[in-house]
């Protein structure tokens, strides 16, 4: 259940401006993931730092793929 909660997450920040400018203002990875996790469950959507870590990882290796 927490993936299918991340990945509606994913969809609303996509439409949150607002929300979108709080997690930017992380400086840190370790403050990004806080923020991203306390967002989601503000918003009644429970999800670990796990979930926003492997979310990371997967789009970084994604994107490095399309380089190679």
């Amino acid at each position: 259940m927490s993936q299918e909660h991340f990945e509606q997450f994913r969809k609303i920040v996509l439409e949150d401006l607002s929300l979108q400018a709080h997690l930017r203002e992380a400086t840190e990875r370790d403050e990004f993931v806080r923020r991203t996790v306390e967002a989601g469950a503000g918003r009644g959507l429970e999800f670990s730092a796990e979930d926003v870590e492997s979310a990371m990882r997967e789009s970084r290796r994604v994107w490095i793929e399309r380089w190679i």
